[in-house]
């Protein structure tokens, strides 16, 4: 999108919003700009919601926003849709599955095609399959309870999905247990899933994963796990997983009395580098991606405000960053120097409890 800012200069942005817990008056969509050419980041417009909007995802020109439940009321909570663009959000359909909170979710195909939702209950460790027709977000179809713990008393003492996608070729839904220490697939057979415990695997005791990413060839996976602060590098091959490498999230030497946990990572554009974010350490990790084995090499990492939550990239070189107890929006810089370093830049935008970003996708 081309902006003209001071003096008539011509702005070349992308547009983004972000999801905000915030209090009464600030809890909502923020939608913004960035400059593409210097990082700034431009502030657009404000959604207040009715509760906080916990995760946000696109499917065409569609947005999905999962809320949490403040109130403790069945309508509370639950899951809305929203016709959406850089400058509207306009609400399509909302399904409150009896107040439950889900932290992840995903579509089976963009606003043409899907015609289902799968999400995760963290908290009440479920599972969700929902309709959609004509475009809306209709009813639940069904339910999936896991059952189980692992190690930690605190964060594993029941099952805790975090996160939920499909593998390469569509064949399985996967999800991805905190409080399990294991990723798990799903066999999908109408509206129910169906547990595939032939390729489902499990992690070091205490890693607690949080989310996996594939390559787009669909070769090698990436799992970041939140309590380990570690990353598991595998081969993925017709639904089996090849462990062939686990790395430190950052550079832990020096900050072993500093209690931290990974929240994030993206691929660059091009997927030669992998980009992390970990709360505690409040730190941006760089990672070069090995073309031939996609194995990673730590490169740098920058101090970030408290509590980085999630970021996405632009152009390849610019790095938003979410902060929530920083209260802040924040971009920095990826350089090819020296082979390759993060910089911060001098652009920041205040917002209170900031905890997800998503680009607006362009469709034409």
């Amino acid at each position: 999108m081309a902006l003209f800012g001071l003096f008539g200069k011509k702005r070349i942005t992308e547009s983004f919003f972000v999801n905000s817990y915030g209090n009464d008056q600030t809890r909502g969509l923020y939608t913004f700009q960035v400059d593409v050419e210097n990082g700034e980041i431009l502030y657009k417009k404000f959604f207040k919601t009715p509760s906080d909007p916990i995760y946000s995802f696109n499917y065409g020109r569609f947005v999905c926003v999962t809320y949490k439940n403040r109130s403790g009321t069945q309508g509370d909570g639950g899951i809305c849709s929203y016709a959406a663009t850089s400058d509207i959000l306009a609400l399509v359909s909302h399904i409150s599955d009896n107040g439950k909170t889900y932290v992840h979710a995903c579509a089976n195909g963009d606003h043409e095609t899907a015609d289902r939702l799968y999400a995760v209950d963290y908290y009440n460790s479920e599972i969700l399959v929902a309709r959609i027709e004509k475009k809306k977000l209709i009813a639940p179809c069904s339910r999936y309870q896991l059952e189980g713990h692992s190690i930690d008393p605190k964060r594993q003492n029941q099952p805790h999905p975090c996160y939920v996608d499909f593998t390469p070729d569509k064949q399985r839904l996967i999800v991805v247990d905190l409080g399990l220490d294991k990723v798990l697939l799903f066999k999908m057979i109408d509206r129910e899933i169906a547990l595939d415990e032939e390729h489902s695997f499990d992690l070091q005791p205490g890693s607690g994963p949080n989310k996996i990413l594939f390559n787009k060839a669909g070769t090698i996976a990436y799992v970041l796990n939140e309590l380990s602060c570690t990353i598991n590098v595998y081969k993925y091959n017709d639904l089996n997983f090849e462990l062939i490498q686990t790395i430190d999230t950052y550079p832990k030497e020096g900050y072993e009395d500093i209690p931290s946990t990974a929240s994030q990572m993206i691929f660059s554009e091009k997927e030669e580098r992998l980009y992390v974010t970990n709360c505690g350490h409040d730190s941006l990790s760089l990672f070069i991606i090995d073309k031939e084995t996609g194995m990673l090499t730590y490169k740098d990492f920058v101090d970030t405000s408290p509590n980085p939550r999630d970021l996405k990239i632009f152009k390849d070189r610019w790095i938003v960053v979410v902060c929530q107890k920083g209260g802040v929006v924040e971009s920095y810089e990826y350089r090819k120097e020296r082979g390759g370093m993060l910089f911060e830049t001098k652009y920041s935008y205040m917002v209170n409890e900031p905890v997800c970003i998503t680009k607006f996708e362009t469709i034409y």
